[in-house]
């Protein structure tokens, strides 16, 4: 369940210096800025708009945007701050955790051409097969350029279920040994049908 929606703060104030209009008290309002921001779960994401309003420290009238004559708008538009970084806050978490998927995504990109260049017998490759559906390869053999696997005998939709053959099925292969020599695995890779390799 994601939970947002929005909020709104006072991100600043200036000083009472200017005279009531309807008590007619002295130096007795102020502006104030309140920032309406959109959350999710409470965590500001980036801030919409930016209200100006003033108040009269006597009377306790307040008048926000239009209701302030254009004089006190004009004025208080000067002073208008800008938002806080913090209100920006989900923007700086989504970028971090999307170059953190980014990294990841590379680093397992790297990996897999590295372990193909040099595969250990318990390699264990994520495979897309000719059906569309993925499955598991174990690398059992290994004799000059030819490697023997052995195939999951589970299969899924989609690459990102693949860890679940690893998790439930680790260890449920066919005895059969298949070969493939190494530029055949090459053109997989680059066919993009060799989605990972893991090395135990």
């Amino acid at each position: 369940m994601i939970i947002f929606g929005t909020g709104r703060k006072v991100v600043g104030q200036t000083p009472t210096r200017h005279d009531c209009s309807y008590c007619g008290q002295q130096a007795s309002v102020g502006f104030y800025y309140q920032v309406r921001y959109f959350h999710i779960f409470w965590i500001p994401v980036f801030p919409y708009r930016t209200i100006t309003g003033s108040q009269c420290m006597h009377c306790r009238q307040i008048r926000e945007g239009n209701e302030l004559s254009p004089q006190l708008l004009a004025e208080a538009k000067v002073e208008k701050p800008r938002p806080p970084l913090k209100y920006f806050s989900g923007i700086f978490v989504g970028i971090f955790f999307a170059l953190l998927i980014a990294a990841a995504v590379i680093n397992e990109r790297n990996e897999t051409h590295n372990y193909l260049k040099d595969p250990k017998v318990g390699d264990v490759y994520g495979v897309k097969q000719e059906n569309g559906r993925y499955t598991l390869f174990q690398l059992m053999q290994l004799h000059g350029d030819s490697l023997g696997f052995r195939v999951n005998n589970y299969e899924v939709d989609l690459s990102s279920q693949l860890s679940s053959i690893r998790r439930d099925h680790g260890d449920d292969f066919s005895d059969e040994v298949w070969f493939y020599a190494k530029d055949e695995l090459k053109e997989l890779l680059d066919d993009q049908r060799i989605v990972n390799i893991r090395r135990p």
